[in-house]
């Protein structure tokens, strides 16, 4: 994700009460963007469950330690990038989608191929601060969650603090694994940021950023400590995961070493 104009054509624009929502096609892919050119995500129509963003595949990086999730939460729709990538990879998932923006939802379905009926794909119209401090029966938890959730400016302020922070640590399952897409810009002051993450997640925690070009930097909290603390005993799954899904995860995996322990 990053902030820039709008590339290619413009095949939509809304504005709801958060702000603007445009859809733009530029060749072969279509991205979301809101307010005045804050690029939230991107697919390929003709091919929705490949990954295009470098975050977004950074990311899914959570799958070098949790493979084989069979319950997922996302907060943030956005441009179903996420969406499309596990429906693909594990159909029999179960995945929940949370969206405050019923405007997002409406332009999902409308743009980019969300589907309006799949027996393990929900969507829910709310706040992810709300919806993932619900507790009792029918409240799952979840093997992974992805925050993903952004308005006109960055990151939304409110769920990159800490008491969500704790509650997305409670609805994962034992050996779960929370991933928050946040910036670094000097106003966003990530080293902040990430000591939230690390405080609601005991240190059990690991970050990347993927490209010197944008902003982005993936923060991982573990529920419980990993196995084990060499990064490098994964390159074997990364290759796996690289052949699987067609995402270079050995390079993230590099990524998590270099930028955590080097």
């Amino acid at each position: 994700m990053s902030e820039r104009r709008i590339w290619g054509t413009i095949v939509c624009h809304r504005r709801d009460e958060y702000g603007e929502i445009i859809v733009a096609d530029d060749g072969p892919v279509r991205s979301l963007y809101f307010g005045e050119g804050v690029m939230q995500s991107t697919i390929r129509p003709c091919h929705p469950g490949s990954l295009v963003e470098d975050y977004s595949q950074a990311m899914m990086s959570a799958l070098l330690f949790k493979n084989d999730p069979r319950s997922v939460l996302l907060i943030g729709l956005g441009g179903c990038s996420l969406v499309h990538f596990l429906l693909k990879a594990f159909p029999g998932c179960f995945i929940d989608v949370v969206e405050i923006r019923q405007q997002v939802i409406e332009v999902a379905h409308d743009f980019f191929l969300l589907p309006k009926e799949n027996p393990h794909l929900k969507i829910f119209h709310a706040a992810g601060e709300d919806f993932i401090r619900q507790q009792g029966e029918g409240c799952r938890n979840y093997d992974l969650i992805f925050v993903d959730a952004f308005d006109d400016d960055g990151p939304a302020a409110a769920l990159s603090e800490k008491p969500f922070l704790r509650a997305c640590r409670q609805r994962l399952n034992e050996d779960g694994i929370c991933a928050v897409n946040l910036w670094h810009r000097p106003k966003d002051n990530f080293p902040a940021l990430y000591a939230a993450v690390q405080e609601a997640f005991d240190g059990n925690t690991l970050k990347i950023l993927p490209s010197e070009a944008f902003w982005n930097t993936i923060a991982f909290g573990f529920a419980k400590p990993l196995l084990t603390a060499d990064l490098l005993s994964y390159r074997q799954t990364a290759r796996e995961l690289q052949q699987a899904y067609n995402v270079n995860f050995p390079k993230y995996l590099k990524y998590f070493y270099w930028q955590n322990f080097s």
